[in-house]
C-alpha cells in the first residue's frame, strides 16, 4: 500500500533535493514562472521511503501541479499522487487542477489522459521563454524530440470553466 502524506513549504529542502536530481536544478518553470521549492506544497508518496513527490501550488482558486515524480514507475504511485491531489481540491473547493508537461514527454502525455485529464492547450514555442529562465534546458527530451511546447492539461469539476488559456495560434 502507498503512504500519502501532505506537507508545506516546511518541506523545502527535500523538494530542492529531489529538484535537483530530477528536473536539472532548484528551480522548474511552468507557463513563464519560476517555481521554487520554498514556494511550494508538496504530496508525499512512501513506500518503505519516499516512492513519489508531488508539488503544487494555490492561486486564484486555482492548483496548479508544479511536478510529479514517480521513483517507482508503474506501480501507481504517480496515480495515487494525482489521486491525492484531486481529493485534496475536492476538499478545499477547488473547481479546476492543471499542469503542464513538453511535447516531448509522451509517457505523460499518455499517463494524463488515461487518468481523466483533458488536454486543453498547446502553448506554441513557450519553451523558448522558459529557457531564458531555465538556460539548463535541453534542446531535446525524451526520444530524441526537440522541445518547444508547453501542452497544458487540467482535471475539472462539472461546473468549472474549461483552460483558461486563450486557444493557441500556430
Amino acid at each position: 500500500m502507498i503512504a500519502i502524506s501532505h506537507h508545506g513549504v516546511e518541506n523545502a529542502g527535500q523538494v530542492a533535493a529531489i529538484w535537483r536530481e530530477h528536473w536539472g536544478g532548484d528551480i522548474v518553470v511552468s507557463r513563464g514562472r519560476i517555481h521554487r521549492p520554498q514556494d511550494v506544497n508538496s504530496i508525499v508518496a512512501g513506500q518503505g521511503g519516499i516512492a513519489g513527490l508531488l508539488t503544487w501550488r494555490r492561486e486564484a482558486g486555482e492548483i496548479e501541479v508544479v511536478s510529479l515524480d514517480s521513483f517507482a514507475q508503474n506501480n501507481g504511485v504517480g496515480t495515487a499522487l494525482l489521486g491525492a491531489m484531486a481529493e485534496r481540491a475536492r476538499q478545499d473547493g477547488v473547481r479546476r487542477v492543471w499542469l503542464v508537461t513538453t511535447n516531448d514527454n509522451i509517457r505523460a502525455l499518455r499517463f494524463y489522459q488515461m487518468r481523466g485529464w483533458n488536454m486543453c492547450a498547446l502553448h506554441a514555442d513557450a519553451i523558448a521563454a522558459s529557457r531564458k529562465l531555465k538556460p539548463g534546458i535541453p534542446p531535446t527530451g525524451e526520444d530524441g524530440i526537440a522541445i518547444r511546447h508547453e501542452i497544458e492539461f487540467e482535471l475539472v469539476s462539472p461546473s468549472a470553466r474549461r483552460c483558461s488559456a486563450p486557444a493557441p495560434t500556430c
